[in-house]
């Protein structure tokens, strides 16, 4: 009764409110008050100029009660996992129907989160602007979406590693083939540090290890090129042709790419008076506490990740995203917008023009999250709805899944009898596009044996060449066969039955289960998977590069540096003296047992506070860890020179030998396995 007395009263306010400003609420949605001066927005402050933040009325048929459901989920995760503070926006067509802050945007000065001004970060969210903005140069004539982009480069190019070159369409959707080689480079905490994004590009620029259009690989630094590319054809920096073409246009005047960056002569510093709207970014440690942590710089990847905004200005933009006439691109370009740049697996999650998309209770679902280490937000869109949903935290959710399934419970709440169809998609055409997945549409004349798609798959989205690479290590997913003879995928500890719709293709026991693309290589083995709950692909691996080979080694190997220790104390109690092959011997083991020591203490770091150990990447303990591998695999080497000494030795009983024998193997597994896992290594140094 207290809560509906107090909501009462709360409309009369807003009514009163309404009644009292006017028409100053019922300015146009799309209406560009801003001035620009020298390439930059000059924002206004006066909210009277800015749209209503809430109109209860248009709650009252199709979502009835909706403010109160939401109060009701964001609320009771504040309080479980003492989120520091949430913005929320959600759009029903041309109508704002929601518009609300919770919590604080900065903890210590109990600043509440204001949805009209408080800036968040939304990192990734910013690839939609940045594809937004490649396609109005596509129009402009100035890129060409299937055109080489060396041909636009000129300070740098990208290796020819494969014949086929890369594209501003692989770019777009996370196909150009490129590793992740992010580690220590994304985020910078010293302003004076951030370089502009063309040193960045040449310096950190990361292997090409797939064709392009092969196969799905999220990149970061894919999109930091094609903002780029951007700067090069538009003939402005990223931030002052997002703050003409895409803010000023929908009236987003508390948003943008720069950032508080004062001393920098590569950047423009961002406004004050946005600068004093910054939420502020908070790292959860183990106690579930909230700690404070400095802005953290991307501005070297801006149209990868480096926009702030408000839930005010995001319901803005995604009002604008599900309109035709959206004063962005013209409705053709926006009509080849919605569609999948390869439309070769129609159940999995596909990419249009930097959104993701898919299918959630028969709706199409236009999405992209977006986080940093203090950071979590997520836009999610149904165009056939014309419904979207964004949400941001200054807090990063190891537990609460708020970020994430907001959308879904509006949609399973207010579009609850709506059918599913998960198998729609099968009969779509083959995509017309080189190196697509367009096996499984083929017709095969016998089904393969289930064997055939057991084994270890390891996300594409990973190093392949950098030391970073180890941090794949606890992210694989097996697929096996029960006792019962059925496909049983494990990915962190989730276990999911897997029934077969076709060949090459599964789902999930339930119909609501995600859908599993397989394919095959050349050889015709199966080699890699895609779902419709990821947004990348899962590459099939051996034995030998598997993460169960790498800690199987590392067992193996500190179970005989324990036992030659062992048995090297009981013969210097027996016998008073050890050969050196011994000492070098016990050596080696108190070396590898340090060292697994220390891989296993820097997983509890990770797991206990990660925020410095990313940031920082490679940290002194990971170059003392390195440097000891290194001085590892050198005894390892005179080891293999002392056996035929060991073996010639008359005091030493066989049992002796024998063990020196296999602890000298185990320590060639030890070295073999982090060389897969590039960890020896001494470009890790500079």
């Amino acid at each position: 009764m207290n809560t509906f007395w107090t909501d009462l009263i709360l409309m009369l306010r807003r009514l009163s409110l309404m009644l009292v400003i006017g028409i100053g609420l019922n300015q146009p949605a799309f209406a560009s008050d801003h001035p620009v001066c020298c390439g930059q927005i000059v924002h206004n402050n006066d909210k009277s100029n800015r749209q209503s933040p809430l109109k209860p009325r248009s709650q009252t048929q199709e979502f009835k009660g909706l403010q109160k459901y939401v109060d009701y989920l964001i609320n009771t995760e504040v309080a479980r996992h003492n989120l520091p503070g949430v913005a929320v926006s959600i759009v029903k067509g041309e109508k704002i129907v929601l518009l609300k802050g919770y919590g604080f945007a900065d903890l210590s000065r109990k600043i509440k989160v204001d949805p009209n001004d408080t800036l968040f970060r939304i990192a990734s969210i910013t690839k939609t602007m940045t594809a937004i903005a490649v396609m109005q140069l596509v129009e402009q004539g100035k890129l060409e979406i299937d055109a080489d982009i060396n041909d636009y480069l000129s300070a740098f190019k990208i290796p020819n590693t494969f014949n086929d070159p890369i594209t501003i369409r692989a770019l777009l959707s996370h196909r150009a083939g490129f590793e992740q080689a992010d580690a220590g480079n994304l985020f910078v905490q010293n302003p004076l540090e951030v370089v502009n994004t063309e040193q960045y590009l040449a310096t950190h620029m990361p292997q090409r290890v797939w064709p392009p259009g092969h196969l799905v690989s999220y990149s970061n630094y894919g999109f930091a090129l094609l903002g780029y590319l951007v700067e090069l054809q538009s003939g402005m920096s990223l931030e002052t042709y997002m703050d003409q073409a895409i803010f000023s246009p929908l009236d987003m005047s508390y948003t943008t790419l720069r950032e508080p960056i004062k001393n920098n002569t590569a950047f423009t510093s961002m406004q004050s008076v946005l600068e004093n709207h910054l939420a502020t970014g908070y790292f959860r440690n183990t106690k579930d506490q909230n700690i404070a942590k400095p802005f953290e710089f991307t501005g070297h990847i801006a149209g990868a990740g480096a926009a702030s905004s408000t839930a005010h200005d995001m319901a803005l933009y995604m009002r604008a995203l599900m309109s035709n006439n959206n004063r962005l691109v013209n409705p053709n370009t926006h009509e080849q917008m919605k569609q999948r740049l390869y439309n070769d697996r129609p159940l999995a999650t596909g990419i249009t023009h930097g959104l993701f998309h898919g299918v959630f209770k028969g709706y199409q679902q236009r999405h992209h999250a977006g986080g940093t280490h203090t950071f979590s937000s997520n836009m999610v869109m149904f165009p056939e709805l014309q419904l979207g949903i964004f949400i941001s935290t200054n807090a990063v959710e190891p537990q609460s899944q708020l970020v994430t399934s907001l959308a879904t419970a509006i949609v399973n709440k207010y579009y609850r009898h709506q059918s599913t169809n998960p198998t729609a998609g099968l009969k779509a055409e083959k995509q017309a596009q080189p190196h697509s997945y367009s096996q499984f549409l083929s017709e095969q004349i016998t089904q393969r044996h289930l064997e055939d798609y057991t084994g270890t798959y390891l996300t594409t989205r990973r190093s392949y060449t950098q030391l970073e690479k180890l941090s794949a290590l606890n992210g694989s997913t097996t697929i096996s066969i029960n006792k019962q003879g059925e496909l049983i995928m494990n990915n962190s500890g989730h276990t999911i039955k897997l029934k077969r719709l076709k060949e090459n293709v599964f789902q999930g026991a339930s119909k609501a289960a995600p859908v599993f693309y397989f394919y095959q290589d050349d050889s015709g083995n199966i080699d890699r998977f895609s779902a419709s709950m990821y947004s990348g692909d899962y590459e099939r691996v051996a034995f030998l590069q598997s993460p169960l080979c790498f800690y199987l080694a590392l067992a193996l190997a500190s179970l005989l540096s324990m036992s030659t220790l062992l048995l090297s104390a009981m013969r210097r109690f027996k016998s008073n003296t050890l050969s050196k092959a011994e000492l070098l011997a016990c050596c080696s083991a108190g070396m590898i047992l340090a060292a697994v020591l220390g891989f296993i203490f820097m997983n509890v770091v990770l797991a206990v506070d990660d925020y410095d150990f990313l940031v920082n990447f490679p940290t002194i303990e990971v170059k003392l860890l390195l440097s000891l591998l290194i001085v590892i695999a050198l005894t390892t080497l005179a080891k293999m020179i002392c056996l035929p000494v060991i073996s010639r030795l008359s005091c030493l009983p066989l049992f002796y030998k024998i063990h020196y024998w296999l602890f000298s193997l185990s320590c060639l597994s030890f070295i073999y396995v982090f060389w897969i896992w590039n960890a020896i290594g001494f470009n890790y140094f500079t």
